[in-house]
């Protein structure tokens, strides 16, 4: 072999060196970018798998309902009265009737003795603000088909519509929002068993 020959075979040598060193470099390196995106940049959930809940809204002005009567148990009915504060960003008082058929939804047929203990009063407090603010979701940020995955993920695939969800699956759900309802927080303006 001639000089010449013995220079093209080196430099021919030491270009493949270059190809198999970046054949093999190149899939490192989508692997280190890769796993900084996954432990690094990508979005935080929580231990359950949920993602991040939302950060808190700026309240707005209170609005009052008139007081309904609602059947209790026991031929004894409940008179009550709620307010609604929406977010302060909602440019209408949101529209009452959903609320308070949500109130009707959630008493109707409780027993005076569920009712009188602190426990009872505040746990049918808290299934109603899940409740209201799962019916006040702004239909135009969240579709049908998204509402109904979302009922069935915390119904174990058993549920599509939001009023058939059980009191714990509800609050489930709304403490898993994505989406920011419109009622900030619901308040008792009246609250009279008989």
């Amino acid at each position: 072999m001639a000089k010449g020959d013995e220079k093209e075979v080196d430099e021919e040598a030491k270009g493949g060196g270059r190809k198999k060193l970046i054949i093999i470099a190149l899939p490192v390196i989508v692997l280190v970018l890769a796993a900084a995106y996954f432990f690094v940049l990508k979005p935080k959930e929580d231990s359950s798998g949920a993602a991040k809940a939302l950060p808190a809204p700026t309240p707005g002005t209170v609005a009052p309902l008139d007081s309904i009567t609602v059947n209790l148990a026991g031929a004894h009915f409940l008179k009550i009265g709620i307010a609604l504060q929406p977010t302060a960003d909602v440019k209408e008082t949101p529209d009452g009737s959903m609320a308070l058929d949500q109130v009707i939804n959630v008493f109707s047929n409780l027993t005076v003795k569920e009712l009188t203990s602190a426990e009872g009063k505040d746990a049918a407090k808290k299934e109603l603000v899940a409740r209201i603010k799962l019916a006040y979701l702004p239909h135009d940020k969240i579709t049908h088909e998204e509402i109904e995955k979302a009922n069935e993920s915390v119904s174990g695939g058993k549920v599509k519509e939001t009023d058939d969800l059980t009191a714990a699956q509800a609050e489930k759900r709304a403490a898993a929002l994505t989406v920011q309802p419109e009622v900030y927080d619901v308040y008792f303006t009246e609250f009279v068993m008989q």
